[in-house]
């Protein structure tokens, strides 16, 4: 199958066609053929093909096996939300039958930047509680996480004390503010040093973000977050509805 005049890069085109590839002739398990074979079934170069082949591994799509070859993987788990309904990324993968587990939790108490401040509605310099952790999903790193709650809404002994791993579980049981609604901001974004480290990727590596503000019934934002989520393992849609 040779990749054909196309205006979008060459990397893109062999990753589109070697997944065709592995969908139409392989399944999991399966040894693919050594690199020059393969770079010449597909007629791309080597190291198109090698980068094409470096991110279906962190993927999970291959497994390479040093002095052994290169194997098609199993399915990774993906979990799947609609955005319309606030819910966490616990009972997300709850519902799915997955292990989810919070790592290098970290819960401050801080002064509010300008920045946070104004996004907050609160005065600059402002006590906030801050709550940084890493999920994983059955073993894997799959989301780093950052909440900022003004220290009216809840104080870092409150939180340390009724945490049980999701920020938005913490103020869903507790009550107190009601909340009414959360307004989210998605964008790919790279991942950079610190966080790529916590997820095990690439400082490259595009994540998937969402900055989220969440409401109480007085218009207050009782919680600000960034929740950068690693694409392979996640599913987002939207249900969008004719008017009238």
């Amino acid at each position: 199958m040779k990749i054909k005049t196309d205006p979008r890069p060459l990397y893109i085109q062999a990753e589109e066609s070697l997944g065709h590839l592995m969908r139409e002739e392989y399944r999991p398990g399966d040894k693919l053929p050594p690199e020059p074979i393969l770079a010449e079934q597909l007629g791309i170069s080597r190291p198109t093909l090698r980068e094409a082949l470096r991110a279906f591994e962190e993927s999970g799509l291959i497994v390479r096996r040093r002095g052994i070859g290169t194997f098609i993987g199993r399915p990774k788990p993906v979990i799947q939300s609609g955005l319309e309904t606030l819910e966490s990324l616990d009972s997300l993968a709850r519902k799915m039958g997955l292990e989810c587990a919070t790592v290098g939790l970290a819960i401050q108490s801080q002064l509010a930047s300008t920045a946070l401040a104004a996004k907050l509605g609160i005065p600059e310099a402002s006590p906030v509680t801050v709550v940084e952790r890493t999920k994983s999903a059955n073993g894997q790193p799959v989301a780093y996480m950052y909440d900022v709650l003004p220290a009216s809404v809840a104080t870092r002994d409150e939180v340390v004390a009724g945490f049980r791993g999701s920020v938005i579980d913490f103020l869903l049981e507790r009550g107190s503010p009601r909340l009414t609604h959360d307004w989210t901001n998605i964008v790919p974004t790279r991942a950079g040093t610190d966080i790529a480290a916590r997820l095990n990727r690439r400082p490259s590596d595009v994540l998937l973000l969402l900055e989220e503000f969440t409401y109480s019934v007085a218009g207050q934002v009782v919680d600000y977050s960034r929740n950068y989520f690693v694409p392979s393992f996640f599913q987002f849609h939207v249900v969008r509805r004719i008017q009238g």
